[in-house]
């Protein structure tokens, strides 16, 4: 029973993300405040499903980013970002794309922080590693 509300619960909540990223990546750029935060880049698919991640997770995590699971960032603090795309210009789209070369890696993100319905999205202008 508690692994099928465990399942339920981290569809419910991938099918939120899901549904919240176009709509958000829609805006040239998100209005929200800008920070900087340090953290592990990993896949939110792994990560809510079973707390994956950690080097002994680096070639799944890269998998699953590479193939459009959304990257998110555990932050040093527990926090989990989901990072994203900012569409305001083409360094930061890039920045984005840098995002996906370091999963499973410590990396320092500056970005812009919209909070909606309890999820914290990072839409990335900067990445530098750890």
């Amino acid at each position: 029973m508690r692994k099928t509300t465990t399942i339920l619960s981290v569809f419910a909540v991938l099918v939120l993300v899901t549904a919240l990223v176009p709509a958000m990546a829609q805006h040239k750029s998100a209005k929200g405040k800008v920070v900087t935060v340090t953290g592990e880049v990993i896949d939110t698919a792994c990560y809510f499903a079973g707390g994956k991640h950690g080097e002994s997770h680096r070639k799944c995590a890269a998998m699953c980013i590479n193939g459009g699971i959304p990257a998110g960032l555990l932050a040093d603090d527990g926090t989990i970002y989901i990072l994203n795309e900012d569409h305001s210009d083409e360094a930061r789209i890039k920045a984005y794309e840098k995002v996906k070369e370091h999963a499973a890696d410590k990396i320092t993100v500056t970005g812009t922080l919209v909070e909606k319905s309890g999820i914290k999205m990072l839409f990335v202008h900067e990445v530098k590693a750890s």
